[in-house]
């Protein structure tokens, strides 16, 4: 009996061995997967101090100082007026939200209504009269090159 026993004690240590093992195993591949995940953190926040870094030489307001002056002639940029500024609630509504045209596009183009007429005759009127524009428009940029400052990359 002692014999049959002793069998029964080493498959249980035995078993108790591979289980400790096998435990001791998915936890070493937990913790090299820890480590992958924190180097990985570690990367993406370097790449943000970079980043961070980039955005501050670029934003610097001496550099923007010396663009505006390079380019004010092509631009004609000028302060922003307090009145120019607007709320959320000031701007028109989305496309999806405005009512839809009692009359449709063969009316406009046939003209049938009196007051789609009128208003062609409005739009007629107002493009003889040919009022000067006053949104400023660009020039073609010159082929020179004022922005010489290297900067890091995040890609090697």
């Amino acid at each position: 009996m002692l014999r049959s026993f002793d069998f029964i004690l080493i498959g249980v240590m035995t078993a108790t061995a591979v289980v400790t093992y096998t435990i001791k195993h998915k936890a070493e591949l937990k913790l090299e997967e820890v480590h992958r995940l924190e180097s990985e953190i570690k990367l993406e926040r370097d790449t943000i101090d970079l980043l961070k870094a980039d955005w501050a030489l670029l934003t610097q307001p001496n550099r923007l100082h010396r663009l505006i002056n390079v380019y004010q002639s092509e631009l004609d940029l000028v302060p922003t007026a307090p009145t120019q500024l607007a709320m959320p609630k000031e701007l028109p509504m989305p496309k999806s939200q405005l009512p839809q045209p009692e009359t449709t596009i063969e009316q406009l183009i046939a003209g049938v209504d009196p007051e789609v007429r009128a208003a062609i005759r409005g739009v007629d009127k107002a493009k003889a009269t040919k009022a000067a524009s006053t949104v400023p428009v660009p020039l073609p940029r010159a082929a020179r090159s004022i922005d010489v400052i290297s900067t890091g990359s995040v890609e090697d």
